[in-house]
């Protein structure tokens, strides 16, 4: 296959990626897939299956949890500390106007849904700017190269406002000493390179690929179980069970009338305005309604799924407690959720890390450079009635200023690049 040929790692884990991606992409994509995820009941039609499919409702908790995840972790200000001209590209780490920010969110995104991407540190004539690469586009990998599927526009060269998306592979290789880039677009004849790349550092060839590969908690790029998999197959098993509900629905929630005792090709009118004259004693009417336990059976079903589904990490599915949950109960169910959360930020920070230094490198400049996300997921801002309270324990003697300035720190009144020890220096200079 060349070019195209796929890990068989990537093979093997594929499928999952795609579940994942089809229940994070909602409704269209999960029941434009069919019976991949919704298998035909015996006997139906097309149009039969069609409308059983369509009455069906997909539930997309992975969505919602993947953003609440990831806004906990935004929430605060990543701090960034990089050399001044390294700190003038932040604005626009990808040379798109994507921000730094906003790429650190979606590699947080993309690292919960597949625990699995890649940074490239990439630069022009006149700039070095990081492109991320989702796991599915990391295709293949061997010792000496790396080959990423690209999406790019093809004019149609005989009307120039006509175009259509396309597949490239970009290949990074390492030949000897030497950093290599070919791009490769398919033709008639086949796959074809169609730009050869020398990249250079200050008209010194780069010796070493700039890839950053990720994979679980190290860099790596062999696949690893993806964060989001339990919460995408319970979703889906909710999406079938809800399709069972609503066909059982459709046919049993409205009442059906029945006439027994008369000629079968009478015709009868069902309003205010008619009457039924049947002819003898012995007929009967009446309406057939639905009872037992079958609808119960599902409804009870998509409880329990709903129920996984928080307990997976999608809080925003779970309806209210009746009561008051204790805080450590709630501190309880979270540790799985903050635990995996704790190790994607620390895995994300590292890899914006070293993407940072390898810029930095490029451009010349020597300086620290620091990243450091939020790990503390829930707002802990002090109230008011809190805050009166520190500060008359204070003035009255009952706790010292550096408890004070702790939960102040702790309370996010400080802000957050700011320590104990500064707060009490700018209070020295004011005084």
């Amino acid at each position: 296959m060349g070019i195209e040929s796929r890990h068989p790692h990537f093979v093997n884990t594929q499928e999952q990626w795609q579940r994942i991606r089809d229940s994070f992409n909602g409704s269209d994509s999960i029941k434009g897939e069919g019976e991949s995820y919704l298998p035909r009941l015996g006997g139906q039609s097309n149009d039969e299956y069609d409308s059983y499919k369509l009455r069906a409702v997909y539930y997309n908790g992975i969505e919602r949890t993947v953003r609440g995840l990831v806004g906990a972790v935004m929430r605060v200000d990543p701090i960034i500390e990089v050399p001044k001209k390294i700190e003038a590209l932040l604005g626009d780490i990808t040379n798109t106007g994507v921000s730094l920010n906003d790429f650190i969110s979606y590699m947080l995104s993309e690292q919960l849904l597949m625990g699995r991407q890649g940074i490239l540190v990439d630069r022009d004539n006149e700039r070095p700017y990081l492109t991320g690469y989702s796991t599915e586009q990391i295709t293949n990998w061997l010792d000496d190269r790396i080959i990423l599927e690209e999406n790019y526009r093809r004019i149609n060269k005989d009307d120039p406002y006509q175009s259509d998306y396309d597949i490239q592979y970009r290949e990074l290789v390492k030949d000897g000493n030497s950093y290599i880039v070919n791009v490769w677009q398919k033709f008639d004849a086949g796959w074809q390179i169609v730009e050869e790349i020398v990249p250079t550092r200050k008209g010194t060839q780069l010796t070493d690929i700039p890839f950053i590969g990720i994979s679980g908690d190290g860099f790596n790029l062999s696949p690893s179980i993806p964060p989001m998999l339990a919460l995408s197959d319970t979703g889906i098993s909710m999406y079938r069970t809800s399709a069972d509900l609503e066909h059982g629905r459709h046919f049993t929630a409205l009442p059906t009338p029945y006439v027994t005792g008369i000629d079968v090709d009478s015709e009868l009118k069902i309003g205010s305005g008619s009457a039924w004259i049947l002819p003898d004693s012995s007929s009967r009417a009446g309406y057939l309604e639905f009872s037992g336990q079958g609808l119960q059976a599902l409804e009870k079903a998509m409880e329990e799924k709903r129920s996984m589904m928080a307990s997976l990490g999608a809080q925003l599915l779970q309806s209210q407690k009746a009561g008051i949950e204790s805080a450590d109960s709630i501190r309880l169910r979270q540790n799985a959720e903050a635990s995996t959360l704790v190790g994607v930020v620390k895995t994300v920070e590292r890899a914006i890390k070293q993407a940072l230094i390898t810029m930095a490198e490029w451009e010349g400049v020597a300086g620290e450079v620091v990243v450091d996300l939020n790990t503390d997921f829930v707002d802990t801002k002090i109230n008011a009635q809190d805050m009166s309270s520190l500060m008359g324990a204070w003035q009255s003697g009952g706790i010292s200023h550096d408890t004070f300035l702790f939960n102040m720190k702790k309370g996010e009144i400080l802000a957050p690049d700011t320590t104990i020890e500064d707060e009490k220096g700018r209070i020295d200079l004011d005084v």
